[in-house]
């Protein structure tokens, strides 16, 4: 499924409408997405020089599963 918006990641809505596990690169899609737009000075090759255990790559990674995943509690 699509997004209607150009706000909303494909890849949310498709996980959501279809109950869908979100992939590895579905997960780094929405955390790149996510940590760009949280501070409009990034660029969008900048995720990319991110270390894997970054506090910003932890932060963002974590978002994104809440966001594709949900929460139990």
């Amino acid at each position: 499924m699509f997004s209607a918006s150009p706000l909303v990641p494909d890849q949310l809505v498709d996980c959501i409408a279809t109950g869908r596990e979100p992939t590895a690169a579905d997960l780094d899609s929405v955390a790149a997405r996510m940590w760009r737009e949280v501070s409009t000075h990034r660029s969008a090759f900048s995720w990319g020089d991110l270390a894997p255990l970054a506090q910003d790559r932890i932060v963002a990674m974590r978002s994104a599963v809440m966001a594709l995943q949900g929460s139990a509690r």
